[in-house]
């Protein structure tokens, strides 16, 4: 359990990065008009999403992947295509430069839960080192609850990041902006070259990984 632990926190660390998030949700949280609940329920959203996507990778992954001819290469061939993937996304950020797309969430009409759902629905930067992360959880040879137990830590870490402007405005109201406002500031400047270089070496690591995995076959 502890091993595949270690094997996925590099990459549940990797989706827990997503400054257009944190960005969001702070957004949010500048609103007057019941904010903190604003942007709980977009945090709940995007964490419903997160465990009803890492249940289906758990409970399917394992028999899809043993249903081919060589599950253990089919396994580490996802693995080198995820890499490449992440390095494809990291490419694109760095050549085709794009403003994060934060627009104001008080235009919006829709319930904050549904907005979080859908948000974390095209968040593919989170999306693929999650799903990266639950197929190895699926792949290990774990018992049940050891691997629920993981997929549940998993899910908490790639919420992290945007969680935390919300769990500290509740937790510390008065004092929540001395904190808040420099890392938006910080994450606003820094958050998209912090993400890249964090990425390609999540996407070198998935790559080594299914190579790796390859190797001990052949």
């Amino acid at each position: 359990m502890e091993r595949t632990f270690l094997e996925i926190l590099p990459l549940a660390i990797g989706a827990a990065i997503s400054p257009t998030g944190l960005l969001f949700v702070m957004l949010i949280l500048s609103g007057k008009d019941n904010s903190k609940k604003s942007a709980l329920g977009f945090v709940l959203g995007s964490t419903l999403f997160l465990a009803l996507l890492g249940l289906i990778i758990f409970f399917t992954a394992k028999p899809v992947v043993n249903s081919t001819n060589h599950p253990n290469i089919t396994s580490s061939i996802i693995d080198i295509v995820l890499g490449i993937l992440i390095l494809a996304i990291v490419a694109k950020s760095v050549f085709f430069k794009k403003k994060p797309k934060t627009d104001d969430p008080k235009k919006k009409k829709r319930p904050y839960p549904i907005m979080g759902f859908l948000y974390m629905c095209i968040n593919i930067s989170t999306l693929i080192p999650f799903i990266a992360a639950v197929k190895i959880i699926s792949m290990n040879k774990l018992a049940p609850w050891d691997g629920l137990a993981i997929l549940l830590v998993t899910i908490l870490i790639t919420m992290s990041m945007i969680a935390f402007p919300v769990l500290i405005t509740y937790a510390m109201p008065h004092e929540s902006q001395k904190i808040l406002g420099p890392v938006n500031g910080f994450m606003a400047k820094n958050g998209a070259k912090i993400g890249n270089i964090y990425f390609a070496l999540m996407a070198l690591y998935l790559i080594y990984h299914g190579v790796m995995g390859i190797l001990k076959i052949v």
